[in-house]
């Protein structure tokens, strides 16, 4: 009992001694379409990185922007990727392959209609040219070079049911549920050559992102690594007892250093496979929906996909954000966050919390023996029965000789169950910081006190005590550094002042004529203190401390929201309704600056100034955007408060979906990429085949074209331009939306598509030209008027020879011959027109085909005199 609770102890011990780092990154997604399913059993990701579903309503196709669902009939439950890409999918119908039909739409083809006995198909495994389905009865394998099935093994009753498909080394093996493990070699099943897995049933076998090791678990809850050439070894998990008593169901490599091993009752288990370490536990506690993991599979960014009752989560243990919000304790809606040296706090609308150490206690039932003591009267002694020779003779034996022949004591044992309150581990825990109430918006370092303000009032913090400052609801507070004085601007468009003597804090005469609304305080390096309102800013000369003058300085607009400022060097900049404004000191205003974007988004916090250019969060802060890769942050287009932390090193983020981060861009990154390809190509009515030049009609030129690059951290990781050659002059703005090209209307022509993507590090990626030709109607092309000219020369010749032998027909020759000379003009300017290519206004187009009309000109006026001449002769 000692031995099993002293396991129990360091695993928790060690899980919590990191929780302080926070939990990994998660990011959750699901189909729109509330009809779907969120019932999944398997996960793939093809060649281009596109991930698929194995789901109660068919396959969920996913490219990190676009739910598709392949129905298939009775749901499926595995999937196999071919190394050419191909996907395949079997389940309680059968198997088939995902692929495009003759109306290049995605959907799912059957390969087992004919074979009665491929039904409910739990397993598949793909290898070389051959897929392998399973189910209870039967093992099918599938060449996908001829499309041909043939039936591999069957089961006995004396063998019971085949219960898993699996692959360790270059061999595939077959569990049986009477024989254990079997070898499957060509037609034949071998007992399984790796000794300690002979007789067991498997739950999983992965192999490592180099296909050299295989991660293995049986039924029994023993793990194995088994490398071909090397004998397997047990690998024994520090938290082994937390794995077998929560149900180990499946794993998934991320590096050759960590393993995610999923269970049916407590999430996600990351382990080092060298040294058995636990690194993270993701469970319902770390913010994933739901402890029982149906599917796991890594994607090649090194993200683990989850598939849950609640949908999906994407663990990111390499992106370079920890979570800090779901530790338990935390209320109300995230507003600020401040690290000193002893912990973190954190303001909400509910108040101020402090994330701390907290030691974890259970109550153990226990069992224990105790003495009682009993009297005994004298009895006259029983004759002995006659027992067999052995162990229980004696025992008998001697209890019929111990009755007591005269009065005494008797002493028995019992046990007693207890119950003792014991050490569980130790949790990190928000606690609230007492004497606060209410939204609490900025925290404050002044030297080595904090400060916190809100609607509650200012307070001093120590630990999870407040010492109050003033209880008026402030809307800013700032700490003048010239004036050594806290600032803080009230609800009633007063500005106090405030001064520590060490232990507390004394309020000080402040001018009242500096009392106005103040969204916002700031200091330049001349030693001004600036006070922003909403229409103009007070600029507060001091000199030695003391306050020499003041100056009102008129904003160029008045503005609803914050005002904010900052300082850069000698200038101090503003900015106010989504434009900045440098103060010009030999005008004593602002002017509009435009050597930086106007911010989407913008706010002020913890000191420093952040904007929101429409792609990613800058700062002016050259030490501060120089110190950390602030290009992560483009990730989060919903940012509303940052501070530094770690001496800059690292970041503090909330965002808009109340989700604290720490950001530390030091974490290595995996530089592998998705390919950029082309999806689709639609009309209104259909879709088109991607692999071949497309040729479209002018009426069915409302075309779109789809392109994309599989990211999914986020939607605003990859951005995406296009240039159509022929019809635009240059590229197109980056955008997340771009990667859709849309063409209500298209005049006949040829065209050469561009498209480039670029990711958060402006890594650029560009696909290879896509050409298509749009052909106008056949009544407009020149094989059409030159069946025409024909036509019709064909009628003035016959009109001739009529009117030779008949003058009555002289007007109809005459008729058909200009009708003819009227087709060969049209047939003229039709060639120019399609061999000569002018894109350009319709005014501009009318004159060039008055040109070219003006150019076949001397040869309509010889065919015309050509014809007036023969008229002229038959008359």
């Amino acid at each position: 009992m000692k031995k099993l609770f002293l396991l129990v102890l360091l695993g928790f011990i060690f899980h919590f001694s990191n929780a302080q780092t926070g939990h990994y990154f998660l990011s959750h997604c699901k189909p729109g379409n509330d009809n779907i399913s969120y019932l999944s059993f398997d996960i793939q990701q093809d060649n281009n990185g596109i991930l698929y579903f194995a789901n109660r309503s068919g396959v969920l196709q996913f490219d990190g922007r676009t739910w598709v669902v392949v129905p298939v009939e009775g749901g499926v439950y595995s999937l196999a990727v071919t190394q050419a890409g191909e996907v395949y999918a079997a389940g309680p119908s059968g198997f088939g392959r995902i692929g495009m039909n003759d109306k290049n739409q995605l959907s799912y083809q059957s390969f087992s209609d004919s074979l009665t006995k491929a039904r409910n198909i739990f397993a598949s495994y793909a290898l070389g040219n051959y897929v392998y389905f399973l189910n209870d009865e039967y093992l099918f394998q599938f060449d996908v070079v001829t499309s041909k099935t043939q039936k591999l093994f069957s089961t006995t009753p004396a063998q019971g049911l085949y219960t898993g498909l699996f692959q360790i080394g270059s061999q595939l093996y077959l569990n049986i549920e009477n024989e254990g493990l079997k070898k499957i070699n060509n037609n034949a099943l071998e007992p399984s050559d790796i000794p300690p897995l002979r007789g067991a049933q498997l739950v999983f076998s992965r192999p490592s992102p180099d296909g050299k090791t295989y991660f293995i678990a049986t039924d029994d809850s023993r793990f194995f690594i088994y490398s071909e050439g090397k004998p397997i070894s047990e690998f024994k998990p520090k938290d082994l007892l937390y794995l077998s008593s929560n149900v180990v169901a499946n794993c998934a490599w991320v590096t050759d250093r960590m393993i995610a091993i999923g269970t049916l009752r407590g999430g996600i288990v990351f382990v080092d496979p060298l040294t058995g370490e636990t690194l993270e536990i993701s469970n319902y506690y770390a913010g994933l929906p739901d402890n029982e993991v149906f599917a796991l599979h890594t994607d090649r960014h090194q993200g683990v996909w989850v598939a849950h009752d609640y949908g999906f989560t994407r663990v990111a243990p390499f992106l370079p954000f920890r979570t800090f919000n779901h530790y338990p304790g935390l209320d109300g809606n995230l507003l600020c966050v401040q690290s000193v040296s002893n912990g973190l706090y954190v303001g909400t609308t509910l108040g101020l919390f402090f994330l701390t150490k907290e030691d974890v206690y259970e109550d153990e039932v226990f069992s224990e023996t105790v003495s009682s003591t009993s009297k005994t009267v004298a009895t006259s002694k029983q004759p002995r029965k006659k027992f067999k020779i052995g162990l229980f003779n004696k025992l008998r034996k001697k209890n019929a000789d111990d009755v007591p022949g005269k009065n005494g004591t008797n002493s028995k044992k019992a046990t007693v169950l207890k119950t003792r309150r014991v050490l569980k581990g130790t949790d990190y825990v928000y606690k609230r910081v007492a004497g606060i109430s209410g939204k609490v918006d900025q925290l404050v370092v002044v030297g080595n006190k904090l400060l916190s303000g809100g609607v509650g009032g200012v307070f001093e913090i120590s630990g999870l005590t407040s010492t109050p400052v003033s209880h008026e609801p402030m809307r800013t507070v700032f700490y003048s550094k010239n004036l050594q004085q806290l600032l803080v601007s009230t609800y009633n468009d007063e500005i106090k002042a405030f001064q520590s003597n060490g232990k507390t804090w004394q309020q000080k005469e402040f001018p009242d004529t500096l009392s106005m609304y103040a969204d916002y305080m700031f200091e330049d390096n001349l030693q001004d203190l600036w006070i922003c309102g909403h229409d103009h800013a007070v600029k507060v000369g001091i000199e030695d401390g003391e306050i020499l003058d003041a100056e009102s300085i008129p904003l160029p607009h008045t503005s609803v929201d914050k005002t904010v400022g900052l300082s850069y060097g000698p200038d101090v900049y503003l900015t106010q309704n989504g434009e900045f404004f440098r103060y010009a000191s030999y005008k004593n205003s602002f002017i509009k600056y435009d050597s930086l974007p106007g911010p989407k988004k913008y706010f002020a916090s913890a000191g420093y100034f952040w904007f929101y250019d429409g792609h990613q969060w800058r700062t002016l802060d050259p030490k501060l955007q120089g110190s950390i890769k602030t290009k992560w942050l483009g990730l989060f287009p919903d940012i509303r408060f940052m501070a530094p932390a770690e001496q800059g090193k690292s970041l503090w983020v909330i965002t808009a979906s109340n989700e604290l981060y720490k950001f530390s861009s030091d974490q290595n990154q995996t530089t592998i990429t998705n390919p950029l390809f082309l999806k689709e190509v639609r009309s209104q009515q259909l879709k088109f085949s991607t692999q071949q030049k497309l040729t479209v009609d002018e009426g069915e030129t409302s075309l779109t074209f789809e392109f994309i690059q599989p990211e999914y951290v986020s939607l605003q990781a990859v951005e995406y331009r296009y240039w159509v050659k022929g019809l635009q002059a240059g590229w197109s703005e980056w955008s997340t939306l771009n990667n859709i090209v849309n063409f209500p209307f298209l005049p006949p022509g040829n065209y050469n598509v561009l498209i480039q993507s670029k990711d958060l590090f402006d890594k650029i990626t560009e696909l290879n030209t896509i050409d298509f030709n749009v052909e106008p109607p056949y009544w407009k092309r020149p094989w059409f008027y030159a069946v025409e000219f024909f036509v019709f020369g064909f009628l003035v010749l016959l009109s001739r020879g009529l009117t030779a032998s008949n003058a009555k027909y002289r007007y109809l020759s005459s008729f058909l011959s200009a009708l003819t000379v009227i087709m060969l003009i049209q047939f003229i300017q039709t060639i120019a027109s399609s061999n000569i290519t002018f894109k350009s206004t319709p005014v501009v187009e009318f004159f060039i085909q008055v040109l070219i009309a003006l150019l076949v000109l001397p040869v309509e006026q010889f065919l015309r005199r050509r014809v007036v001449k023969v008229s002229g002769k038959i008359e």
